[in-house]
């Protein structure tokens, strides 16, 4: 838990540094729960193996966490640029939290993510999403392995 403390600090204390990388998560994998209806039949509904080709990003920008999503084309997007709302969790023992929430598109995304990093940044992500209101309804729980930025 110091150690995540002290990156944190640290983060906050590079006052005019436009963006400093907290960790880099690679390539997710795990499972999804696919509910039945809109573009899944009953007898396809269920778990199934599901993974994500692209990386995350933590980033901590003027005092506030965003979270660069590059998909597996190498294409990036900001969540909080791309109208998610980020708010970050009270943890302990050395987690960073936080909770993703787009709302107003034809489907509705909540994400929370739980990056585990140790004094260099490198560690564990784990992080669920649910899709409603989609042509595809899913819960997923995906996990990932993490990097410090290159320095």
């Amino acid at each position: 838990m110091r150690t995540v403390i002290a990156v944190v600090v640290l983060l906050m204390l590079c006052t005019g540094v436009r963006a400093q990388t907290v960790t880099e998560c690679e390539r997710s994998d795990g499972y999804s729960y696919h509910f039945a209806g809109g573009l899944v039949p009953a007898d396809k509904s269920g778990w199934q193996k599901d993974g994500y080709g692209g990386r995350q990003v933590l980033n901590y920008i003027n005092g506030e966490f965003d979270l660069l999503v590059k998909d597996a084309s190498g294409t990036a997007r900001s969540v909080k640029q791309d109208g998610g709302k980020i708010i970050p969790r009270k943890t302990t023992n050395g987690l960073i939290a936080i909770t993703v929430l787009y709302e107003g598109w034809a489907a509705t995304t909540t994400e929370d993510y739980a990056f585990q990093v140790d004094n260099r940044s490198n560690g564990t992500l784990v992080w669920t999403a649910i899709r409603t209101a989609s042509p595809i309804n899913k819960m997923s729980l995906m996990t990932a392995q993490c990097r410090g930025p290159s320095r």
